[in-house]
């Protein structure tokens, strides 16, 4: 799904803001990567952290 909407909205012009075009694109590969990288990591830190926490709810 996420890889469908970046297509569309990178490659369409239904999120064009009018009066921006010049300063296409609005988020560079390289900060797009980062993200991506930050995300995945942050999810997997939070993931662990819950997973360390349920068993003192659990018992």
């Amino acid at each position: 799904m996420c890889c469908i909407d970046g297509y569309w909205v990178e490659h369409t012009s239904a999120w064009e803001i009018l009066g921006t075009e010049d300063l296409k694109p609005y988020i560079t590969a390289k900060d797009k990567g980062k993200k991506w990288l930050f995300g995945t990591i942050g999810m997997a830190v939070i993931s662990a952290a819950l997973a360390a926490i349920m068993p003192v709810f659990i018992h």
